[in-house]
């Protein structure tokens, strides 16, 4: 039995496969390796994984996280994976590496992350050639839904935002631009609740402003990440992940403006994982 693991810092898709068919998939919270200790990764994953998962049967294990972007990060998923699963064979890559697999495979291109956070990378059809760094949601993530969410904030408590927008907010979200300042400014995990903004951006998206500001979400994606690639314009580009996923409308045709081939859209990228590695030989 393989197990595949495709996670981000808030969420944990899991797909538990015979190498031919899906037999389970299973979602977990995120488990990124700069927030979570060893140990508090194995005494997750046992509470929310191992009820679903038989951890003697499982033989193969591949996982793709977010943070896992260093040795030391990578080691410190595996040993606590080897704890629960002590008879398979662990494989531990970056999430990008994981989306990259999933939208390109074997085929060149440039790979992209849209969704709570923002990255990119190009794709030689087996490995990272290059990727522009990101930075993280305080100085960049532009196009994903943390980065959304902030311009959307930002009109709206500089009230630079249509006055039904601004009303909406607060009423749906039963909250004033104090409580917003506080969550922002006093609240563990503030990325967490400005990503969430992006929902709001989702519900509203046939008002003129919220469009055009999620499209400059993608323009400031484009300037910042796709055209620091050599020949950008010469290569496919590919999407995954939620907001890429829900925004596709927006995001194609800011992609056509921009002169950008795109290649495929996915919503998760476990489904093109599962494809790559079913096929795939030992």
């Amino acid at each position: 039995m393989i197990l595949i693991a495709d996670s981000g810092s808030t969420k944990t898709s899991w797909l538990l496969t015979d190498g031919e068919k899906i037999i389970k998939q299973i979602t977990t919270i995120g488990y990124n390796p700069y927030y979570h200790k060893d140990d508090g990764l194995a005494s997750s994953m046992k509470v929310e994984l191992l009820p679903y998962v038989d951890g003697n049967k499982i033989e193969k294990i591949f996982f793709y996280g977010s943070g896992c972007s260093s040795d030391i990060n990578c080691t410190m998923v595996k040993s606590a994976l080897w704890l629960l699963f002590p008879n398979a064979i662990i494989e531990v890559h970056h999430d990008l590496f994981g989306a990259a697999v999933a939208l390109l495979k074997n085929d060149k291109g440039i790979a992209c992350i849209l969704g709570t956070g923002s990255n990119s990378c190009l794709w030689d059809g087996n490995k990272i050639t290059h990727n522009v760094p990101s930075v993280g949601y305080l100085l960049g993530d532009e196009g994903s839904g943390t980065y959304i969410g902030k311009l959307i904030l930002k009109g709206i408590l500089e009230e630079t935002a249509p006055v039904d927008i601004i009303n909406s907010f607060y009423s749906n979200h039963n909250t004033t631009f104090e409580n917003v300042l506080k969550t922002i400014y006093n609240e563990p995990k503030p990325n967490s609740f400005i990503s969430s903004v992006s929902l709001f951006a989702q519900q509203n998206i046939n008002n003129n402003w919220v469009k055009k500001t999620v499209k400059q979400s993608f323009i400031d994606f484009i300037d910042n990440q796709i055209k620091k690639y050599k020949d950008y314009n010469n290569l496919h580009i590919s999407f995954t992940s939620s907001v890429a996923y829900h925004f596709s409308d927006i995001l194609l045709q800011t992609c056509h403006e921009a002169g950008i081939k795109t290649g495929v859209i996915i919503k998760n990228p476990i489904e093109g994982l599962f494809a790559y590695h079913s096929n795939k030989p030992d």
